[in-house]
């Protein structure tokens, strides 16, 4: 497996590529989410490329990782464009615990829609 880390607006992106397009085994991840926690960086973005299937323990390493995120007050999505992995994130309802983005664009353009209405939502001028 190899790990590339990224900045991508205000998130740490982290892509995972495996050697044979199947995500098995994410513990590594674990590490390094616990890792961005105690350094006070808690937005993560993982990306997939390039995969067509991803194990069940994937998923709950994955998930172990959203529980720590969301302990740490932080948040972590998933930018996946293969509609069959979304799909099987879709039908475990992992989107309604995971932000699941199909770009890196749709990440940052949400991301500057919150701050946009964020600025704008008091009814003041931003800051």
């Amino acid at each position: 497996m190899r790990i590339e880390i990224t900045p991508l607006g205000s998130y740490q992106l982290i892509n995972i590529e495996e050697d044979l397009n199947v995500i098995a085994d994410l513990e590594e991840l674990f590490f390094l989410v616990k890792g961005y926690i105690e350094q006070g960086k808690l937005k993560i973005a993982v990306k997939f490329p390039g995969i067509s299937y991803i194990y069940s323990g994937a998923i709950a390493i994955l998930l172990k990782c959203v529980k720590l995120m969301k302990e740490g007050k932080g948040e972590l999505c998933i930018i996946e464009k293969n509609p069959d992995i979304r799909g099987i994130f879709a039908s475990l309802n992992l989107h309604r615990l995971i932000h699941i983005y199909e770009s890196e664009e749709a990440l940052v353009s949400r991301e500057v829609e919150e701050s946009d209405s964020y600025q704008w939502g008091t009814g003041g001028l931003p800051a």
